[in-house]
């Protein structure tokens, strides 16, 4: 991948236009970015909230708020000012997203 080019979020199940795959893809961008330690960090930490290894995980990040529970989590915008709503995704589906994100990064390396 050059250097100005940045890889668009895909993953196995993305549905284009679905508000909650959009959400996730802005997450992947915007909050993970091309680093892949902290891309899996976040996925081992969803990955013990699925699995019941942790209660729950939250996490402050740059655009959003991550509260990720066992079925569903919440992506809520980190600031009022920009007017998005709270979103609710499968926690599957992030983590099926956060996977198929480290898997380009670790092809695509900065």
């Amino acid at each position: 991948m050059a250097d100005n080019e940045f890889p668009v979020p895909d993953w196995p199940g993305k549905v284009a236009g679905d508000v909650g795959h959009d959400r996730i893809a802005a997450v992947l961008v915007m909050d993970i970015q091309r680093a892949p330690d902290w891309a899996n960090t976040v996925l081992s930490h969803l990955r013990n909230v699925q699995e019941g290894v942790e209660d729950h995980w939250e996490m402050a990040m740059n655009a959003y708020i991550l509260k990720a529970a066992r079925k569903t989590s919440a992506i809520e915008p980190a600031y009022a000012e920009a007017g998005e709503s709270v979103v609710t995704v499968s926690t599957g589906d992030l983590i099926l997203a956060l996977e198929a994100w480290c898997a380009v990064l670790s092809d695509n390396p900065d």
